[in-house]
């Protein structure tokens, strides 16, 4: 079940943000048609899937706390330990997949946003009236109005946004009195009067058909194409969209580093025997102080007398503190950044006797490092270029050998994270995909708005609801750094 587990995560990573969005998408910049309303009820679907599916993980397998979660993966990745000093393995694993989760994380948020936002505020089908005039050879011109009636405010301002329903006198096709035609519109400052004008839509050689109006022409041809939104409103929405989608690929690679793939290990790399010693807070300088011997470490803040290593005026201004995980080696303590919790991580790897190994890279940033476990994993970090440099130069490069026959397994300490969704974070998400799935019925009226806010706000409120009133979860106090002889 745990492999069962880790493919269910995958597939809900990549198929629920992709339903996210091509629902979003479709709703947003298609016509109403037949094409949009099998777009959008496939990405609910979709949607409805994923939330089964870990329903469904959740249920076989049992829920597990996170920390749990990190020792099944450990579990899956060891092997038969084939001694201390082994060679190392010729190729290592790509890592793809914390990118990936914590990138769709980030996209699916402003996404949920978008989404509920247009469903919320768009117009669920044009209309027989609308679908009627746009089969026809239609125009749309400027009508005075010379009637107004059924009139409701959004607001007590005269200026607030209203609609009402209008009438205006098409031209008659031969001549005539006008035939009357009246539609209701919605005017975002105030309410149009009689004698001014509306953009409005009809076929001249059919009046009896009716007419659509409304305050911009823009709006008047959304409605005809049966656009949810008009042009503007959508452009606007998707170039804000756009911008969160970017922002989300910036911070998966800000958070992880790029995704990898596989490497080949070649006698260019750096390889050091290292012990893991646990978790402590590293603190990186923009300027050349990181090239002192040694790692400034301290403890995480609030334990410890080292609480407070590399902070005050030693850590210097623009310095950046984050937990790393610490490694024993001859050329001191090493910080190895994952992409993963540490203090999670640290317990269970705390003692783990392997190679930390990397390709050396450029003078900023971090660079991508290995550690593999003499019993069999493969852990992906990231290692500040500062302490690669500060390595490269305190050191000797030893000869490695490298063994074609060794394969390792990639250890990735958040894979189990569907088993860890509380029940109530689970429910969230139905009540979204349900109110998504009600928005996009070609039904109109006042509860959409409501409905729109209850499915944005439901994953968040459950998951409030499931940290206020949950049960606490055991902390494990993080294994302190101590000084010793490298391994």
């Amino acid at each position: 079940m745990s492999a069962g587990a880790v493919r269910v995560g995958r597939g809900v990573t990549v198929v629920g943000v992709a339903g996210l969005v091509v629902l979003a998408g479709g709703w947003l910049l298609l016509d109403a048609g037949s094409l949009r309303t099998a777009v959008v009820w496939a990405a609910v679907a979709a949607l409805a899937g994923c939330v089964v599916a870990l329903t469904g993980t959740v249920l076989r397998a049992g829920r597990v706390t996170p920390a749990r979660g990190y020792e099944l993966a450990l579990d899956a990745a060891r092997a038969p330990a084939p001694g201390t000093g082994t060679a190392l393995p010729a190729v290592l694993h790509g890592s793809r997949w914390p990118w990936a989760r914590v990138t769709a994380v980030a996209l699916a948020v402003p996404t949920v946003l978008v989404l509920f936002c247009t469903l919320g505020a768009g117009t669920p089908d044009r209309g027989a009236v609308a679908g009627r005039i746009a089969d026809g050879d239609f125009v749309i011109k400027e009508l005075p109005v010379v009637a107004v009636g059924g009139v409701e405010r959004a607001g007590s301002s005269s200026r607030a946004s209203s609609e009402a329903d209008y009438t205006v006198r098409l031209p008659a096709p031969h001549g005539g009195a006008g035939v009357p035609a009246t539609f209701r519109a919605e005017v975002h400052r105030g309410v149009r009067q009689v004698g001014d004008t509306l953009p409005v839509a009809y076929v001249p050689q059919r009046p009896d058909l009716g007419a659509v109006g409304a305050d911009t022409r823009s709006a008047v041809e959304a409605q005809l194409a049966g656009r949810t939104l008009p042009y503007g409103t959508a452009a606007v929405a998707g170039v804000l969209w756009g911008v969160a989608a970017l922002a989300a690929f910036c911070v998966g690679t800000a958070v992880t580093g790029p995704p990898r793939g596989g490497r080949r290990v070649g006698k260019d790399w750096t390889a050091l025997r290292a012990t893991v010693a646990g978790v402590a807070e590293h603190v990186e300088r923009p300027t050349g102080d990181d090239a002192r011997t040694g790692a400034d470490t301290g403890t995480d803040a609030g334990t410890g007398a080292d609480a407070d290593a590399g902070s005050g005026s030693r850590s210097g201004k623009g310095s950046a503190r984050y937990a790393c995980l610490i490694l024993h080696t001859d050329t001191g303590d090493v910080p190895l950044r994952l992409a993963a919790s540490h203090r999670r991580a640290a317990p269970l790897l705390t003692g783990a006797a392997g190679w930390l190994l990397w390709k050396p890279a450029g003078p900023r940033g971090k660079v991508p490092a290995d550690f593999v476990a003499d019993d069999g994993w493969q852990l992906p970090g990231r290692l500040p270029a500062a302490e690669a440099a500060r390595i490269a130069a305190a050191r000797t490069p030893d000869a490695f050998t490298v063994d074609t026959a060794r394969h390792t397994r990639l250890l990735e300490l958040g894979s189990h994270w569907a088993r860890t969704v509380p029940a109530g974070v689970l429910l969230g998400a139905a009540v979204s995909v349900v109110a998504a799935g009600a928005l996009v019925l070609p039904v109109d009226g006042g509860w959409r708005a409501w409905t729109a806010v209850a499915g944005a706000v439901a994953p968040l409120l459950c998951w409030m609801i499931t940290g206020l009133f949950g049960a606490p979860r055991a902390t494990t106090p993080a294994a302190p750094v101590e000084a010793g002889p490298a391994a």
